[in-house]
């Protein structure tokens, strides 16, 4: 059952707790991908989790409060409104994660608040130091003016008869996929920003930045997805000094790797590269 948090803004966020508590291990503060929920972190580390894991559903995800100013769709915000979760919690250390989206959050947390993390998930990291590629810009520009204009089966009809969804679908039908469900999911119309501002914005803006980072660090890269390319994740495993990068299956070329690679990955980490 999900529980609850008010920022000092007065934003509600959910959030949700898995795992074991124990007491010689930080938990793991796990971060959804855009347009997604809770539950995608929470099936990544699967039912019976190594330690103690805590995810939130962002502002304008999940049954989180929705975005009310387009300034809140940014990295300092989401990573702020983590730390938020950690105080409520008393939580001085933990292990920060996230998913694409998540794990942009995670990166921007950790290098504004490095006294607070102990350990380091970038699992398909999708932002490096500058705005993502123009195809990723225009496909979530897309979308976001699709929510605007229309209603969501008129959206998803208009999408998936395009040049643009076409391409992407000959590329990675997951990737197609998921861009459908930033049309479908609850919520989309209302936080459609999130579609425009995040694409145009990135984590840090100085990659060299993230040799400082000197947590352990699991970095999860895969390859066949347009918007997680693998050579994201591979910079940043070449320039955090501690970063290990684990190659998992894309979903398109196998589905069931893919996940279960990731859970074993996450499983090692936790069980013993990012002990106290």
């Amino acid at each position: 059952m999900n529980q609850t948090i008010l920022t000092a803004d007065g934003t509600r966020l959910t959030y949700r707790e898995t795992g074991q508590n124990l007491p010689d291990a930080d938990p793991l503060i796990f971060q959804h991908g855009m347009g997604g929920e809770l539950g995608q972190p929470q099936s990544y580390v699967g039912e019976h989790p190594a330690r103690r894991v805590i995810s939130m559903n962002a502002r304008g995800h999940g049954d989180s409060d929705a975005i009310t100013d387009p300034a809140q769709a940014c990295f300092d915000t989401y990573a702020d409104d983590v730390v938020a979760l950690a105080d409520q919690l008393g939580l001085d250390r933990f292990i920060m994660g996230g998913i694409s989206l998540g794990a942009g959050t995670a990166l921007n947390l950790t290098l504004r608040y490095p006294q607070r993390v102990s350990g380091l998930v970038l699992c398909r990291p999708a932002w490096i130091d500058r705005a993502q590629t123009p195809l990723n810009r225009d496909a979530y520009g897309s979308l976001a003016r699709l929510l605007r204009e229309f209603t969501v089966e008129e959206a998803v009809a208009t999408f998936t008869q395009s040049a643009l969804y076409r391409e992407i679908f000959g590329q990675s039908r997951s990737a197609a996929s998921s861009l459908l469900g930033q049309l479908t999911r609850v919520g989309a119309a209302r936080n459609a920003v999130i579609l425009e501002c995040f694409p145009a914005s990135s984590p840090s803006t100085n990659r060299e930045t993230w040799r400082d980072i000197t947590v352990p660090t699991l970095v999860i890269g895969h390859r066949d997805d347009p918007f997680h390319p693998y050579d994201i994740a591979q910079l940043h495993a070449e320039l955090i000094p501690n970063a290990y990068l684990s190659t998992v299956p894309s979903k398109d070329a196998d589905s069931a790797g893919f996940f279960a690679q990731i859970e074993a990955a996450l499983d090692a980490f936790l069980a013993d590269g990012a002990r106290r």
